[in-house]
């Protein structure tokens, strides 16, 4: 919802909202975050929804009147001015699985609403390599990454390239106990910096937002990112997020509803 706020800070429902002094416009933006898709309702999990939960979700938000946005839009009304929709909402599907492409791509059509994937270049680079399109595991290809951008419903940003791991003693690309900002700053431009490079190469677009693999974040990270271009980034707190125009600082860390079996977009969104 676009609000004007001339106090400091308003409560709502127990809960304070930032918002300008000067009573400058403020636009709510809820953010719901998805993983995988199934048809098969004997495997939901916190991490995975059925094709009719989603398909319920996307019927509340219709009914109620929310308009699916993109991460290139909520930039352009930071930095731009271009207006948002009365009742912006973002859709977000993290790792890039096959079957956000076979359940959920289709959905988006039969809807006509947006959603944001962030990809995990390695396994975009595996799947292509090695075809296995299995819902239950797979991740999907370039090709299916490029037919998804050309439909104008789907924006792809960067999960990183191999940074969504726990192995080797670093949680997703949070900093090493011990670990030098040089050192650090080394690894995440190298590996960050190839999946920017490969989604130039195969899409002719270079990934402006971040999502940070389970979250995780350190300090240093923001500004390694900030010197590689990116413009925005997306954590895993469940919060509600506010826009101002002109306040960057705004689109850092931007905060997250997680869509689970157990609670759904309108179960998040009527609480708002």
């Amino acid at each position: 919802a676009v609000l004007f706020f001339t106090v400091h800070f308003l409560v709502t429902g127990g809960q304070e909202l930032p918002v300008s002094g000067d009573g400058e416009k403020v636009v709510e933006l809820p953010i719901l975050m998805y993983h995988g898709i199934t048809e098969k309702p004997s495997k939901v999990s916190k991490f995975v929804i059925s094709k009719d939960m989603l398909k319920k979700d996307m019927e509340y938000m219709k009914k109620h009147g929310y308009e699916t946005v993109v991460m290139d839009d909520v930039i352009a009304y930071v930095k731009e001015g271009k207006p948002l929709p009365e009742k912006p909402i973002m859709l977000t599907f993290d790792d890039g699985y096959y079957n956000n492409y076979c359940y959920a791509y289709p959905l988006l059509k039969e809807y006509n609403m947006k959603a944001v994937i962030s990809i995990i270049g390695r396994f975009t680079d595996l799947y292509t390599d090695v075809p296995d399109e299995n819902p239950a595991y797979s991740h999907m290809t370039w090709n299916e990454v490029q037919e998804m951008m050309a439909s104008g419903l789907v924006e792809f940003q960067n999960h990183s390239y191999n940074l969504h791991t726990n192995d080797g003693g670093r949680n997703g690309c949070k900093k090493k106990w011990g670990e030098s900002t040089d050192s650090y700053a080394k690894c995440l431009k190298e590996d960050i910096g190839l999946l920017q490079q490969e989604m130039q190469l195969h899409t002719g677009y270079t990934p402006t937002t971040f999502t940070y693999p389970f979250g995780g974040i350190s300090d240093a990270s923001s500004e390694i990112l900030r010197e590689m271009g990116f413009e925005a980034t997306l954590s895993c707190e469940e919060k509600n997020n506010y826009l101002t125009e002109g306040n960057t600082d705004c689109l850092k860390k931007l905060n997250r509803f997680l869509r689970s079996d157990k609670v759904s977009a309108e179960a998040i969104l009527g609480r708002l």
